[in-house]
C-alpha cells in the first residue's frame, strides 16, 4: 500500500512544519482532483476505466516537454523573469490537459464499444502503453526519470514558503475549477443524458441520447482534468518517472472513488481525505508495528467496504 500516496518531497523537518505539509496538502488536491475527474467516467458515465494513471502521466510528460524543450524557446522574448516562468508554467498545465484529453478521445472513439470488463482491460492496456512507451524513450529521461527546471521559484529555504504557497494555490484553483464544470455538468441536460446511459443504454438510445458522442465526449472531459492535475504535479515535483504511473496508483485512485460512492463528488473528495490521512497515520506507526500498518490498512478498508458498500455517500452531491 505504500503506492497510495503520490512520490512528492516533503522537505526535512517535524510533521507539524510547512516544509512537510505543504506537500501533503497539495498531493491531497491534485488526488481529489483525479478522483473526481474519474468519478465522471466511472460513476456518472457509468463505465469502468482503469487506465486513469496513464492520463495522468501524459498530462505530467507533456507538461515536462512544455517545460523543457518549448518554454526556453521564448526566453529571449520574454526575458529570464517572472513572465517567462508564469508563461511557462500556465502554458505546461494546460498542455497536459489538452494532450490528455486528445489521448481521451483516441482511446475513447475505439475502446467505448466495450463495456463492462473489455472496456477496463482496453483502457488498463493504453496506461500500460503508455508507460513502457515512456519507459523508452531517452528524451524524456527513459526509465531513470525526466527532470524539469524550476519555474518562478526554487525549493530553497529563502523561496520555500512561496514554493509551495504557489503550488496550494494553483492544485486548489484546479480542484475548483473540476468541481464547478463537472456538477455544472451533470446538472445540465446533458448531464441528464449521460445518467440515462448509465442507467439502461438501450433504453437511453430509445429516447434518442447519441451514446457515442456523450460517451466520448465524458471520456475526453475526465481525461483532461486528469491531464491538467499532471501538469500540476510534474511541476510541483520537478522529477517524474513511468512508475509514478503504475497500475497500482490507478487503482488506488479509483478506491476512493467507490468508496466515496459512485456518482458522489463530495464523497470521492472525503474518501481521498480519510483515506489518505489514514495511511500517513498508520504509515507513522510504522516503527512500533513494522510492515503490519499495510495489513491494517488493508483490513479497514474491508471493513469499510462491508459497513457502506454503497460508498460513504452513495450516489448523493453530485
Amino acid at each position: 500500500m505504500t503506492g497510495a500516496a503520490l512520490p512528492l518531497l516533503a522537505d526535512a523537518g517535524g510533521i507539524f512544519s510547512f516544509g512537510y505539509l505543504a506537500p501533503l496538502a497539495v498531493e491531497i488536491l491534485i488526488l481529489m482532483t483525479l478522483a473526481i475527474s474519474l468519478n465522471l467516467i466511472n460513476g456518472c458515465g457509468g463505465m469502468f476505466s482503469l487506465g486513469h494513471q496513464g492520463f495522468f502521466g501524459v498530462g505530467a510528460y507533456a507538461a515536462g516537454v512544455i517545460v523543457v524543450y518549448v518554454a526556453p524557446l521564448f526566453e529571449p522574448t520574454l526575458g529570464p523573469g517572472a513572465l517567462h516562468g508564469s508563461c511557462s508554467l500556465a502554458l505546461s498545465i494546460v498542455a497536459g490537459g489538452l494532450a490528455a484529453a486528445g489521448f481521451g478521445l483516441l482511446v475513447g472513439v475505439p475502446c467505448l464499444r466495450f463495456s463492462g470488463d473489455y472496456l477496463a482491460i482496453a483502457t488498463l492496456g493504453f496506461a500500460e502503453i503508455f508507460r513502457v512507451v515512456m519507459i523508452n524513450i531517452s528524451a524524456v529521461g527513459g526509465p531513470r526519470g525526466f527532470d524539469l527546471p524550476y519555474v518562478l521559484f526554487r525549493r530553497t529555504p529563502s523561496q520555500k514558503l512561496a514554493y509551495y504557497t504557489l503550488y496550494l494555490a494553483v492544485a486548489a484553483a484546479l480542484l475548483v475549477v473540476t468541481l464547478a464544470v463537472i456538477r455544472n455538468l451533470m446538472r445540465s441536460s446533458h448531464g441528464r443524458a449521460i445518467y440515462a446511459i448509465r442507467e439502461d443504454e438501450v433504453a437511453a438510445e430509445l429516447l434518442g441520447v447519441d451514446l457515442t458522442r456523450y460517451k466520448v465526449t465524458v471520456f475526453a472531459i475526465g481525461a483532461g482534468f486528469a491531464g491538467l492535475a499532471g501538469g500540476v504535479f510534474a511541476n510541483m515535483k520537478t522529477y517524474i518517472t513511468p512508475n509514478d504511473f503504475s497500475l497500482m496508483f490507478g487503482v488506488l485512485v479509483l478506491l476512493y472513488v467507490v468508496l466515496g460512492g459512485l456518482g458522489s463528488l463530495a464523497g470521492c473528495m472525503i474518501a481521498t481525505l480519510v483515506l489518505f490521512g489514514l495511511e500517513r497515520v498508520l504509515a507513522q506507526l510504522q516503527a512500533t508495528i513494522g510492515t503490519w500498518w499495510q495489513v491494517v490498512y488493508a483490513l479497514l478498508l474491508v471493513v469499510l467496504v462491508l459497513v457502506r458498500p454503497q460508498g460513504l455517500l452513495g450516489k448523493k452531491s453530485v
